[in-house]
């Protein structure tokens, strides 16, 4: 037997060794592939000599795998299957039918915001699927979207750039939250009453958030710091029930603004913006589950959320 590059193999050869291997019958793997027998009987010859083994021998019974052949038969059969169930992937995508679990890196304010609307829509369309929420990881986050761990991202990032694709959703500002009644705002906000006021500072550190202190350092305005929380998403319950005032993203105040006795007030100076938005890699770009799923979080949720001020 000599050394055949693969190049040399045709997909009709591959299929005939696999259907020789499972029928034993040249004439049952000959029409089941849709070749006359004498077609078929060729291209086994032709195969043989390019191997240099028989591959298969007649018996009284039709024919039977040489060892080589076995082995072949065997690879064959393995790459039609892998190779199937590729071309399978690229099918329509049922949401009706699927048991997929989705990934979603989010912050723990788009974890409380999305997560209600969300799971009522999937429940809906998508019965059979999950959603799990991960925090987002400051360091390497593109690697879990790359390899496909994690479906898409939604927040603000600065370091999701080359091989990734994005759409945006909203336009998100931060406010300074502050219980009803508080003695300091009763009659609105003024940068002498958020200078003079105890304030709850959220550490979110390596997130847009981080972003607050530095803008605050530029205007050269320093909140008297009396309390520190590892995150956002633990103020509203402490401003409810204190004369703390603390800055936080507009979404997470109007979230409590109708349960807990706290309003939202505009900051006293001019604050920048984020561009809240998902993102993915575009080797999923044209992945039907993740393209669907990419497409009813987009409808569910552009420009939710927002305030006006």
């Amino acid at each position: 037997m000599h050394f055949m590059h693969m190049d040399h193999l045709d997909i009709t050869q591959i299929r005939l060794v696999a259907e020789l291997l499972r029928l034993n019958s040249v004439s049952a793997a000959s029409q089941q592939i849709g070749l006359s027998q004498s077609a078929a009987s060729h291209a086994l010859a032709k195969l043989r000599r390019q191997l240099g083994d028989p591959l298969f021998t007649r018996n009284g019974h039709g024919v039977q795998p040489t060892p080589f052949g076995e082995r072949l038969g065997c690879a064959a059969r393995e790459s039609l299957d892998v190779l199937r169930a590729g071309l399978a992937s690229n099918r329509p995508f049922d949401p009706a039918t699927t048991s997929r679990r989705f990934n979603i890196y989010a912050s723990e304010i788009g974890q409380m915001t999305f997560l209600p609307k969300l799971y009522g829509l999937l429940s809906k369309q998508a019965p059979g699927a999950t959603v799990r929420f991960h925090d987002i990881t400051v360091e390497n986050s593109g690697a879990a979207l790359r390899s496909g761990e994690v479906d898409f991202a939604v927040g603000f990032f600065d370091n999701l750039t080359t091989g990734f694709k994005r759409s945006f959703l909203n336009r998100e500002h931060y406010v300074c939250a502050v219980r009803m009644g508080h003695p300091k705002f009763r009659k609105g906000m003024s940068l002498d009453a958020f200078l003079e006021a105890d304030h709850a500072i959220a550490e979110s550190t390596g997130t847009a958030h981080s972003k607050i202190d530095q803008v605050l350092a530029r205007l050269r305005i320093r909140r008297r710091d009396a309390v520190r929380v590892p995150g956002f998403h633990v103020l509203p319950p402490i401003i409810a029930n204190s004369d703390l005032v603390a800055i936080m993203p507009s979404r997470l105040a109007a979230a409590f603004e109708g349960s807990l006795s706290i309003k939202a007030l505009p900051l006293p100076v001019k604050f920048p913006t984020l561009d809240i938005q998902i993102y993915w890699h575009e080797r999923y770009h044209y992945d039907p589950p993740n393209q669907w799923f990419r497409n009813i979080f987009t409808k569910l949720f552009r420009g939710y959320g927002q305030r006006p001020f």
